[in-house]
C-alpha cells in the first residue's frame, strides 16, 4: 500500500468515526461539563469552557464511540425560548431572593421538599434535575427513579407556602421542559396527570 492510499484510507477511517459522534449525546455530556466546573456563570470563561467542554465530549466519543442512542426528545423551537427565558429570569431573581436571606438577620431556613415527576422518561428527569440546580437556592438532593420523585433542598422554604412554591417551581420547569423537548408520550404523560396543565410559570 502506498502513501496516497494509506492517506486515503485514513481519512475514510476518520470520517467513520466523526459520523459516529451524535451531537446530542455530546452537548448532554458538555452540560455535566459546565456543571462541574460551575460554567453556568455570567462570565466570558463560560463560552470557552463550553466549548472544550464540547471539544473533550467529541473526543472521548471518537476513542471510545458509542452504540447509536435513540433520540428521547424532540426540539420545538418556541417552546425552547420559552423555557430558555424562564429559566433565565428564575436564575435572576432567585439571586436577588438568596442575596437577601443571606443579608438579612436571622436564622435562614430551609427545607427538603418531594416533587412528584409526572413523566417516567429518564431524560426528562435528569433535565429537569440539572435545570433545578442551575437556579441559585435549590439544590437536588436525591433522584428516585423508582418512584419517579425528585428531593429538592429549597433555601428559604420555612412554611407550608414556601414549600407549596418550591414544589410548584420544579413542576413548572418540568412542564416546560416537557414541550420544548419532550417526547409526545411524554406530552400526553404530562396532559394526563396534570389536566389543567396551569402551574404558574
Amino acid at each position: 500500500m502506498d502513501r496516497r492510499t494509506a492517506k486515503k484510507v485514513g481519512a475514510m477511517a476518520l470520517r467513520r468515526r466523526l459520523g459516529k459522534v451524535q451531537v446530542p449525546v455530546a452537548l448532554g455530556m458538555t452540560l455535566v461539563w459546565l456543571l462541574l466546573f460551575n460554567g453556568f456563570q455570567w462570565r466570558w470563561e463560560s463560552l470557552g469552557l463550553f466549548v472544550l467542554g464540547f471539544l473533550v465530549s467529541v473526543a472521548i466519543m471518537l476513542v471510545f464511540p458509542l452504540p447509536p442512542i435513540v433520540p428521547g426528545f424532540r426540539f420545538r423551537p418556541l417552546p425552547l425560548a420559552h423555557l430558555v427565558l424562564h429559566v433565565v429570569g428564575k436564575m435572576f431573581t432567585a439571586s436577588l431572593q438568596v442575596t437577601r436571606q443571606v443579608f438579612s438577620p436571622g436564622e435562614v431556613r430551609s427545607s427538603v421538599v418531594a416533587v412528584p415527576m409526572r413523566t417516567q422518561s429518564d431524560l426528562m428527569l435528569v433535565c429537569t434535575a440539572i435545570a433545578s440546580s442551575i437556579i441559585p437556592g435549590t439544590v437536588i438532593v436525591e433522584v428516585s427513579r423508582d418512584e419517579w420523585i425528585l428531593y429538592v433542598h429549597v433555601l428559604g422554604a420555612a412554611d407550608e407556602e414556601g414549600v407549596e412554591t418550591g414544589i410548584r417551581d420544579v413542576m413548572v420547569l418540568e412542564r416546560l421542559l416537557v414541550r420544548a423537548l419532550g417526547t409526545r408520550e411524554d406530552i400526553q404523560a404530562l396532559e394526563a396527570a396534570s389536566p389543567s396543565g396551569k402551574e404558574s410559570a
